[in-house]
């Protein structure tokens, strides 16, 4: 297969560019691609290279990035606000949404799957027109494709819950824009049929390493079907992928050598060979494209910088707070060790610098971390790449399913897992062996545990407010689930008593979208004037 996916910079620019320019007034605010682009690109494979890498620039522009770590992380207990801007943004960190928020806004997403729509749908005519483009090509190019769509589908199903579900292209301005939600499981199926689908003819690896890590492989369609069935509470299905990640990268660590200790490859553990207890970190965030990397998002100097960091955590010159700081019951838990961090923990000065009142994220931010975790080299430019999945993501998507398949001997592979991704990051204080336990945890223990330490190794990589959604889901209530979310709040039984209906888990449909579309209908929280609560 030829992967120039880079090829055709103009053609790409000239969709951006066209992306860049929606409307708040049409329907999901989605440019149609015009004639000229439809009649001029799709001759040959390299103009479905072209388009397919599209699909991607389209995910590293702003207001895509923007949303996938403001829904995954805003409502959280991991942050408060930094810097002010605005009205709307204080109202936001103080607990309160409404459908006029630009958090609200799913433009930038329906950008991304209108792309993948029209390559789904125009792609399969180059094979009758370029005799050098065959159908196997294509199968792997629509695997990408489809996973891109589903990862897309699969964000607004968690934020929203129901949502329109277009699959065909936005074509020409003749087409009908109103569209009806669909529900959150008729999403969700189409999102486990595309992955499914796409899982059959994914690459296993591409010839450069960072094609293999920023482009949809067989392995990242994997982690994302392990993550979809975990969100469906179909513990064997994703147990079973989770399964065929931890085999592929064992499989990986003996081609290349890596040493470790224990049943998992871990970076930073005592066998490979790591020179600093800050090993981890550095090869994954500051680095990139790490072993442990399945599937993360690339920005380059040649492309598009990665504006998120600096614009949401600390800034490149770590003078002036940036929009998100750690909230300050998890930057003053650093020193205690009573809390979310053990005062072993080398991810606690990973994730955040302590500056005793104000809490600046590191994470990303930091290039790497010294051995004393007290020194930094920090960025002087936003070209990190985004990770979306991770090794260790995957370990504890399986501990999580695992502890709640609650089979005979699944606690015990519940807290191997869970052990190895804490005991890596605290070699000095491991936990011990299960078979050395003196009290073996309870099911309810193995679930606060999994949690929490999914909290301190994903921290600020938009998985936060996921996870407790997906806790509020299974336990059919949001008690349990608001003690933690709102425990960054100096007053958190008013924002609780505001986020206790269900229909409060999601995000309200922006006003604009329902001026213009007739057929969407309002997440019934936000229905009325007098569900929109303001803060006294």
């Amino acid at each position: 297969m030829k992967k120039n996916i880079n090829r055709h910079k103009l053609m790409i620019g000239v969709i951006c560019a066209m992306m860049s320019m929606t409307s708040c007034d049409d329907f999901l605010n989605i440019m149609p691609l015009n004639e000229v682009v439809l009649e001029n690109y799709w001759e040959n494979e390299d103009e479905v290279n072209s388009m397919v890498a599209a699909c991607y620039s389209a995910m590293t522009e702003y207001a895509f990035m923007e949303r996938v770590l403001m829904w995954g992380e805003l409502r959280s207990d991991n942050v408060v606000q930094g810097s002010i801007y605005g009205e709307d943004w204080e109202k936001l960190m103080e607990g309160n949404i409404r459908p006029t928020y630009y958090i609200c806004e799913w433009a930038s997403f329906y950008n991304v799957i209108n792309l993948c729509n029209t390559v789904l749908h125009y792609a399969p005519e180059v094979l009758d027109r370029d005799p050098d483009f065959h159908e196997s090509e294509w199968y792997a190019l629509r695997s990408e494709v489809l996973t891109i769509r589903a990862l897309c589908y699969f964000y607004l199903a968690r934020t929203f819950r129901d949502v329109p579900l277009v699959v065909e292209p936005t074509i020409d301005d003749s087409e009908s824009f109103h569209v009806a939600q669909s529900s959150h499981d008729e999403v969700m199926q189409q999102v486990l049929d595309d992955l499914l689908l796409a899982e059959k003819t994914a690459v296993k690896k591409f010839y450069k390493d960072e094609y293999t890590k920023g482009r949809i492989t067989q392995i990242a369609v994997w982690s994302m079907l392990a993550d979809v069935y975990l969100w469906m509470e179909q513990y064997d299905e994703c147990i079973a992928y989770c399964d065929k990640v931890i085999a592929q990268k064992i499989e990986d660590a003996e081609k290349s050598g890596l040493r470790y200790d224990g049943n998992y490859p871990l970076l930073g553990n005592q066998s490979n060979g790591a020179t600093s207890k800050h090993y981890a970190y550095n090869q994954i965030f500051g680095m990139g494209n790490s072993f442990e990397s399945i599937f993360e998002l690339q920005f380059s100097q040649d492309v598009r910088s990665n504006d998120i960091i600096s614009g949401y955590f600390v800034s490149l010159s770590m003078n002036i707070m940036a929009r998100f700081q750690a909230a300050n019951f998890i930057g003053e838990n650093m020193k205690s060790g009573n809390g979310v961090w053990a005062t072993s923990d080398v991810r606690a000065v990973e994730s955040i610098k302590d500056q005793t009142t104000t809490f600046p994220i590191m994470k990303y931010t930091a290039i790497n971390v010294d051995d004393a975790g007290t020194g930094y080299i920090v960025r002087n430019q936003n070209y990190v790449n985004w990770i979306f999945y991770r090794f260790t993501d995957v370990m504890l998507m399986k501990a999580e399913a695992l502890v709640e398949r609650n089979d005979s001997a699944d606690l015990s592979v519940a807290y191997d897992l869970y052990a190895s991704v804490y005991n890596r990051s605290n070699l000095a204080t491991p936990l011990a062996a299960y078979e050395a336990l003196e009290t073996t945890p309870t099911r309810q223990q193995m679930r606060e545990n999994v949690l929490a330490e999914r909290q301190r190794e994903l921290m600020f990589e938009g998985k936060r407010w996921f996870d407790l959604v997906r806790k509020a889901r299974r336990d059919g209530s949001n008690n349990a689930m608001l003690e933690l979310a709102t425990q960054k709040y100096t007053n958190p039984g008013s924002v609780t008593s505001k986020w206790m209906p269900t229909d409060m888990l999601y995000l309200p449909v922006h006003e604009n979208e329902l001026k213009v579309n007739p057929m969407l209908k309002q997440n019934p929280a936000y229905e009325t004037d007098e569900s929109i609560i303001t803060s006294k």
